[in-house]
């Protein structure tokens, strides 16, 4: 038996509270800005200005692109003790803006928006016991009877190895350098595959000479200020991975090895992915790759009972559209991460007569 695990932003933001795709870099003051200091009944905003200067940056930045936004800066240099929030349509994730600025080669602007995810990813995750995540290494995978593979569509690396002895993950990658503390870990015999074809944070690139580099998962947000390339001395980014992007070389494999997984898999278990309409890719190589005889279990999360029967209703649509050719069944459960992870025990309980 093979069950292929999806995990898209809403197991994380489950798990760990951090951003939803639509909230990624919009959200970052708000998710870990502090309200600033008093000081002679004037709010204090000199640190609030340093902590969040590239933010401000990716405002002017945004204006370049939809020019539709271009009060967004000025919004943010007046909101006096308030954190700004924007208020942004779907249209405006970071995935679309990440694409549109490669095509104009504007390198810099693709340097500050991925410093920005970094930043809030790791600035909204710090401290966060990340709870449900480490309930999936130590129920499920370690538990399991069958073969896992796991496909993580999210940048963060909140799924890591150090919740439970015994439980290691390949990402398929070969890495020119490795963390000493990940050293230890990484290089196990029978990992769980974790494919994650969109990058990780933790993954460092040279992007001169394509040197790859595993690093360890305590970060901070000016983690990579100082890490250069030790065979070209180049600055190394996080490796997130752009539509349309090179790289072919590097993340093709991942891509192929998913396919592989999916199309001999007895189920799929898909949390918190949600196949969005601007990532036609992923939906087409799932539609092709996919097993059609694999039973297909989908985990969302919706908080009123009243709302999930439409909710259900528009999942079964999109899933129909996207697998036509499906042959089984599709489960929708509106439980959540946690949910799901709560069934999952039960279940295994019930099985052992517990």
């Amino acid at each position: 038996m093979k069950h292929v695990y999806v995990f898209g932003a809403g197991a994380s933001a489950a798990s760990a509270n951090t951003p939803l795709g639509s909230e990624l870099v919009w959200n970052y003051p708000s998710n870990c800005g502090q309200v600033p200091p008093i000081n002679n009944g004037v709010p204090d905003l000199s640190e609030e200005n340093e902590s969040f200067k590239n933010f401000s940056s990716f405002l002017k930045l945004v204006t370049t692109i939809y020019p539709e936004l271009n009060s967004l800066p000025q919004n943010w240099d007046n909101r006096g003790m308030w954190v700004f929030i924007p208020q942004v349509e779907k249209k405006h994730y970071v995935d679309e803006m990440l694409e549109i600025l490669h095509l104009k080669r504007n390198n810099q602007g693709v340097e500050l928006v991925r410093k920005l995810i970094f930043e809030h990813l790791v600035e909204s995750s710090i401290g966060n016991p990340n709870q449900l995540y480490k309930k999936f290494i130590s129920e499920v995978l370690k538990n399991s009877q069958q073969q896992i593979s796991i496909i993580s569509f999210n940048f963060d690396f909140l799924l890591h190895e150090d919740f439970e002895k015994d439980v290691y993950f390949d990402y398929l990658l070969e890495f020119n350098w490795i963390d000493d503390n990940r050293q230890r870990t990484y290089a196990k015999n029978q990992p769980f595959n974790l494919i994650k074809p969109n990058g990780s944070l933790d993954w460092g690139i040279c992007p001169s000479c394509n040197r790859l580099y595993l690093y360890f998962h305590h970060m901070f947000k000016n983690f990579y200020d100082n890490k250069r390339c030790s065979d070209c001395g180049s600055q190394i980014q996080p490796f997130i991975i752009i539509p349309h992007e090179r790289y072919g070389n590097i993340i093709e494999p991942l891509w192929l090895s998913a396919a592989n997984d999916l199309k001999v898999a007895d189920k799929v278990i898909i949390i918190g992915y949600s196949f969005p309409d601007y990532d036609k890719r992923v939906s087409n190589f799932f539609a092709k790759s996919l097993n059609s005889y694999a039973k297909l279990e989908i985990v969302n999360y919706c908080e009123h009972e009243k709302d999930k029967a439409r909710e259900k209703n528009t999942i079964l649509a999109k899933y129909n559209r996207i697998f036509p050719g499906l042959r089984s069944e599709i489960d929708i459960h509106l439980d959540g991460f946690e949910g799901y992870l709560n069934r999952y025990v039960d279940g295994n309980a019930y099985e052992r007569g517990g």
